[in-house]
């Protein structure tokens, strides 16, 4: 029977027996003392069945049944540590903690040496953030049991949570002196110099740990990760090809090492070790999507294809793969297949937008532009606040001459971004285009108002009083303010040279088109500008010259194909 109370850590009946004899009892008969015995036993096995009762309901996951077993039990032993401590134990996974610290209290107070106790404790007061009465009772077991490796082990990591490095050192450091071969010892000084951030020292720890146990996978997989911090690729690369020498089967090793190797553009590298992780069910589809990029990244277009096929047919609702798959047939060529793909992915989906993106871009190219639109309207109706999707919206409207949706479309965006200067600009554009000038201009100097150093706003007002012919001074000075913010924008010198042009100053229109024609030599607004200012200072030759160049670049321009014609008739009749 000791020897039971022993393995049940209970000393408290033995311990406890003589407060059941009352002083009149001192000297018991030899009957009474048979007797006594007899019901202690009876109490005794009592709470044993109960006990045991308990354990295997709490091993089943029934801990409510086994807490009411452990209360009949404490009835027959209300003194018992081990009793009141798994108790306590089992109301801290209940979330019951104020029950969990009154049954750890009695236990303590039943037996102030049972370590078990105050580990439990120190676990409760963790949940409950009190971290220093915590570490208190973690002192208290290794006091009591400073043979249990597993005790500093729990203090340690306290103190690493906290950020109490020293002391966590200090702990560990205290565990290896008792066990000079703690592997877990060296894992966690490791953790701790990592999280202070000297990977060398934290290195060294890992590789400590590793001689002592070389099949301990999460050793490798910390070492590789501080070489990685380290910036020390090669060995991290090294490391993690060791620990998959040693425990092939090591999946996330072996994902590590793949990630690092992508990361390190070694892609046909990191391919082999894919390959691998396809033959395990919980890496197999990762590693094929992840194979897919590669190859779709080097423009092997039919293997990223058949990687991205294979992972949706073993799981459909990866969207994500889809969207993946429908790029790459987009990439090939493949537009039918891709729009195809691309219109199976659900508005609800992180892909949905991209998805909605890229089917516009594709009917823009095909020249369906109601399609386009159609496409970009779902796209902002999945995501209203992407201001960005409202001014890709309001382009395509404005290249399709929409202009009052295309407005609406960009008040969407400006709703969005109140302050936004360019959305601002963009939107003054497009009332010039829909033949809003007063809006156009209203809008125009509140921008300047708003940044006085805008030089599109600034340019674009000057420009719009030059081509109109009307408050040319006022012109002048925008456009010379924002000449001086962008002193070699061809744009910006054109609509100067537009300026002086207006005012009847032509040879000064004409210094400053030609500097506007050395930025932009490709653009016909400005050669037509220049040719004019030549008609005007008699340079006909010149003139006409800028003209025909003007007019490949753009011939559907009708007003100046009718300039050049006429010059050209001129010419023929001298």
């Amino acid at each position: 029977m000791e020897i039971i109370f022993k393995r049940l850590a209970l000393p408290a009946f033995i311990f406890f027996l003589p407060a059941l004899v009352t002083p009149a009892q001192a000297t018991p008969s030899h009957d009474e003392a048979r007797a006594v015995e007899r019901t202690t036993q009876s109490r005794l096995s009592g709470s044993y069945y109960y006990f045991t009762v308990a354990q295997l309901l709490k091993k089943n996951g029934d801990a409510w049944g086994a807490i009411r077993f452990y209360k009949k039990a404490i009835k027959l032993d209300p003194a018992s540590p081990l009793l009141l401590a798994d108790i306590g134990g089992l109301y801290i996974s209940l979330g019951e903690y104020d029950k969990a610290m009154a049954e750890l209290d009695k236990a303590i107070e039943a037996a102030p040496d049972y370590p078990a106790s105050y580990l439990r404790k120190a676990e409760l007061l963790t949940i409950l953030k009190k971290e220093d009465e915590a570490a208190e009772n973690y002192l208290k077991a290794i006091e009591l049991d400073p043979a249990n490796n597993r005790n500093y082990l729990l203090l340690g990591t306290l103190y690493a949570r906290t950020n109490a490095f020293d002391k966590a050192v200090e702990t560990f450091r205290g565990l290896l002196r008792l066990n000079p071969d703690s592997v877990m010892a060296y894992y966690y000084l490791g953790k701790v110099e990592f999280e202070r951030s000297d990977y060398d020292k934290a290195a060294e720890y890992f590789l400590k740990a590793i001689d002592i146990n070389n099949h301990f996978g999460a050793l490798y997989h910390e070492l590789g990760i501080a070489y990685e911090f380290d910036k020390e690729y090669e060995k991290a690369i090294d490391a993690y090809k060791l620990g998959l020498e040693r425990i092939v089967g090591d999946t996330s090793l072996r994902g590590r090492l793949a990630g690092l190797l992508i990361q390190q553009n070694r892609l046909d590298e990191a391919l082999v070790q894919l390959k691998t992780l396809e033959n395990y069910p919980e890496t197999r589809i990762d590693a094929k999507v992840k194979s897919g990029l590669i190859h779709f990244e080097k423009g092997r277009y039919d293997e990223a294809i058949e990687k991205f096929t294979s992972a949706l047919a073993l799981n459909p609702g990866l969207h994500r793969v889809r969207y993946y798959l429908a790029t790459t047939y987009e990439e090939k060529g493949e537009l039918e297949r891709a729009t195809g793909e691309f219109a199976l992915i659900p508005a609800g989906d992180s892909s949905f937008v991209d998805a909605k993106i890229h089917l516009a871009y594709i009917y823009e190219r095909q020249g369906r532009i109601d399609d386009t639109i159609r496409e970009l309207k779902e796209a902002t109706a999945e995501n209203p606040s992407n201001q960005h999707l409202y001014k890709l919206l309001a382009s395509i409207l404005r290249r399709a001459q929409r202009y009052g949706e295309a407005v609406e479309a960009l008040d969407q965006a400006v709703a969005l971004d109140p302050d936004n200067t360019d959305l601002l600009f963009a939107k003054a554009v497009l009332y010039d285009d829909a033949g809003r000038d007063e809006e156009m201009i209203k809008l125009l100097y509140k921008l300047i108002k708003m940044e006085p150093e805008n030089a599109n706003a600034l340019n674009y007002l000057g420009y719009t009083y030059a081509d109109r012919g009307i408050k040319l001074d006022e012109a002048e000075d925008y456009v010379k303010r924002a000449l001086a913010i962008q002193p070699k924008s061809g744009h910006i010198l054109d609509s100067l040279g537009w300026v002086y042009f207006q005012k009847g100053e032509y040879a000064k229109a004409i210094v400053e088109l030609e500097k506007a024609l050395e930025y932009l030599p490709d653009d016909p607004v400005v050669m037509e500008h220049l040719g004019d200012a030549y008609l005007m200072k008699s340079s006909k030759d010149k003139a006409l010259d800028v003209y025909e160049s003007a007019s490949k670049i753009d011939p559907g321009n009708e007003a100046l194909r009718s300039k050049l014609e006429k010059l050209k008739a001129e010419f023929k009749k001298k």
